[in-house]
C-alpha cells in the first residue's frame, strides 16, 4: 500500500493541511482563512477557538477530497505561527475570552524598554539569541501582568499554539512545546536549550508556568479518537512535534546545509540560514533560534514584520479595482497587478515603498517605524506603485541578507517559498536585488512540507530528516540575477536605507507612532 503523510500549518491568516506521498508530490490539499481582531492601534489578538476549528475543517477537507484509503495516511505533523502565545487555565481552557496576543501584537512599548532597562540589550541577546523586540511574547507577558492581572493570575500555562494544538489533537496529557518554537519566546536559553532561570526571574515567570521543552520531529502521541471521527483520519494516526513556521520552511526548503538560505515572502518575511552551532551576530539583529531538527541544530534568521502583507494591503487599499472585476475578468488581482507592475522599469521610475505598515523588524527592530511612498510625482502610474511594493519588500530583505554576510556566512543561493514564489516578475526582482542565485521549489508552501517530514521522521517513516529532504525537495526553477539590474537595484536600496535612517534620526517615526495612540 502507498503511504502518505500530512503536514499542517496553522499560520497568521490561515490554516493549510496538505496530504503528500513520500516522493513529496501534492495529493490533495486544502485551506481556510481567519481574520486577526485590531481593536486598537498597535494591538492584535486571535481567536483560538476559529484556529482550532479551521485545523479540523482543512483536515477533514484533504482526507474527503484525496481519495485515498485514510488507513495509508501514515503521519501528521504541524507547523505553527511562532509568536502568538495564550494561556489557559488548570482545565486546558483558554483565557481572555479565548483570544491570544499575536505576534504582530506592539501595545507593550513601555514593557520593551523594561526589559531593555532591566536585563540589557547585550545580555538579553546573550542569553536567548534574539535582539528585545515587539516580536516575542516575553514582552507581552509583562503587559499582561501589569495590565490584565486577574486574567494573568488564572493562568496555570503560558503557551504557544504548537503545545496547545498538540493537545487538542493527540491524546498527550502534557504540555509539549518543540525547542523551535520555544527558542522565540524570548524566555529560552538558546545554547542550553531550556527556559533560562535568569530571565525567568527578571520577568517573574515561574518554570511550571511553561511547557516541557522536546526536540522537534519526535512523535507525542496519537490522534485523539473524537478528532479522528471528526476529520475521517485514521484511529491511532502518530502525531509529532514539528516547529515553527519558518523553521519548518526550512526544513521544507532543503536548509540543512551550510550556504542555503530559505527566504519566506507570506505575511510576514522571514529568512532561515543553516548554522552548525549557534554562532553570534556582532551587530546584534540577526536572531540565533533551534532549527525545527531532532538534534540541536541552530539557525540565523531575520524577520519583516509585513512582507506579503505589504502587497496584500496595496491590493485592498489602492490596487483595490483588480479585486472588484476578478468576478468579470476571471484572472486574480495579484495577477493584474503584477502585469501593470511588468510595464514599469526596473526602479519603478524612481519610486521607492517602506513596507513598515507593522513597524520594523531585522535590522532596526523599530516598533515606531511606519511604511510610506517616498518620490511619488504626477508621472507614477498605478504599475509604479506595485512594483516599488514589490521592490521593497526585497530592499528590505536584503538588508538581512547583508546582515549574514557581516557574520561571515557564505550564503550560495537563496531559495523562496510563499505566495511570492506565484509570481514570475517578483521572482525576478528577488534574483536581482540580491545578486544571488534564486530558486523556487517544486512545493512552494514549504511551511508545510517540512511539518510534514517532520511528522514522518516522529512516526519513524524517514530515518531522519536528510532523507525526508532527499525524497520529498525539490528545486523547480533557479532565477539568474542580471548584472545591470543589480547594480541599479544597489544604488536605490543604498537611498532606501539612507532614507530610513534620515526619518528615524528626526524623530519622524517616534512622532507618527505616538499620533497614531490617540
Amino acid at each position: 500500500m502507498t503511504r502518505y503523510i500530512i503536514g499542517l500549518d496553522n499560520g497568521t491568516t490561515s490554516a493549510r493541511a496538505k496530504l503528500y506521498d513520500l516522493d513529496g508530490a501534492v495529493v490533495a490539499e486544502a485551506s481556510q482563512e481567519y481574520e486577526c481582531e485590531y481593536s486598537n492601534p498597535g494591538w492584535v489578538d486571535q481567536d483560538i477557538t476559529m484556529l482550532d476549528e479551521a485545523n479540523l475543517t482543512v483536515l477533514h477537507e484533504i482526507v474527503r477530497s484525496s481519495g485515498v484509503d485514510p488507513l495509508a495516511i501514515s503521519s501528521l505533523g504541524l507547523s505553527t505561527q511562532r509568536g502568538l502565545h495564550l494561556y489557559v487555565d488548570d482545565q486546558g481552557r483558554v483565557l481572555r475570552n479565548g483570544r491570544g496576543l499575536s505576534w504582530q501584537d506592539a501595545r507593550h512599548p513601555k514593557q520593551l524598554d523594561q526589559l531593555r532597562s532591566d536585563i540589557g540589550e547585550q545580555r538579553f541577546y546573550a542569553i536567548t539569541g534574539l535582539p528585545i523586540s515587539a516580536f516575542w511574547p516575553i514582552g507581552k507577558i509583562l503587559w499582561m501582568q501589569q495590565n490584565e492581572p486577574e486574567e494573568y493570575a488564572k493562568a496555570n500555562k503560558i503557551l504557544t499554539t504548537q503545545e496547545y494544538f498538540l493537545r487538542q489533537l493527540s491524546d498527550i496529557d502534557d504540555w509539549c512545546i518543540d525547542w523551535s518554537n520555544a527558542s522565540l519566546t524570548g524566555l529560552m536559553d538558546v545554547e542550553r536549550l531550556e527556559w533560562s532561570q535568569e530571565i525567568l526571574d527578571a520577568v517573574g515567570i515561574r518554570f511550571d508556568q511553561l511547557p516541557r521543552i522536546v526536540p522537534s520531529g519526535r512523535q507525542v502521541g496519537i490522534i485523539r479518537d473524537a478528532v479522528a471521527g471528526r476529520t475521517g483520519l485514521p484511529v491511532g494516526l502518530p502525531i509529532s512535534t514539528g516547529g515553527g513556521d519558518q523553521q519548518c520552511a526550512g526544513i521544507g526548503a532543503g536548509v540543512i546545509e551550510p550556504g542555503l538560505c530559505e527566504l519566506t515572502i507570506g505575511t510576514a518575511g522571514n529568512s532561515v540560514a543553516y548554522l552548525d552551532r549557534p554562532v553570534s551576530d556582532p551587530q546584534r539583529v540577526i536572531t540565533r533560534s533551534v532549527h525545527a531538527t531532532p538534534e540541536p541544530v541552530w539557525e540565523a534568521e531575520g524577520i519583516q514584520a509585513a512582507a506579503g502583507a505589504a502587497y496584500r494591503w496595496f491590493r485592498d487599499n489602492i490596487g483595490y479595482l483588480a479585486r472588484y472585476i476578478e468576478p468579470f475578468t476571471r484572472i486574480d488581482p495579484y495577477v493584474i497587478l503584477d502585469r501593470l507592475a511588468a510595464r514599469s522599469p526596473c526602479g519603478a521610475n524612481g519610486l521607492i515603498f517602506h513596507p513598515y505598515l507593522a513597524g520594523s523588524m531585522t535590522p532596526h527592530y523599530d516598533e515606531h517605524a511606519r511604511g510610506g511612498f517616498l518620490g511619488l510625482t504626477l508621472k507614477h502610474d498605478l504599475g509604479d506603485l506595485a512594483r516599488a511594493v514589490l521592490e521593497g519588500v526585497a530592499y528590505e530583505a536584503r538588508e538581512v541578507l547583508a546582515a549574514y554576510d557581516a557574520m561571515g556566512l557564505d550564503l550560495k543561493e537563496i531559495r523562496l517559498a510563499g505566495g511570492a514564489t506565484k509570481s514570475d516578475l517578483w521572482c525576478q526582482i528577488q534574483a536581482d536585488i540580491y545578486g544571488k542565485p534564486t530558486s523556487i521549489l517544486q512545493e512552494g508552501e514549504c511551511a508545510v512540507l517540512g511539518a510534514a517530514i517532520l511528522g514522518a521522521v516522529g512516526a519513524g517513516i524517514f530515518v531522519d530528516v536528510e532523507s525526508g529532504v532527499a525524497s520529498m525537495v525539490h528545486v523547480k526553477q533557479t532565477y539568474q540575477p542580471d548584472p545591470g539590474r543589480h547594480e541599479r537595484y544597489s544604488e536605490l536600496w543604498k537611498v532606501f536605507g539612507n532614507v530610513y535612517e534620515a526619518l528615524k534620526a528626526a524623530g519622524v517615526y517616534r512622532s507618527l507612532s505616538a499620533a497614531q495612540q490617540h
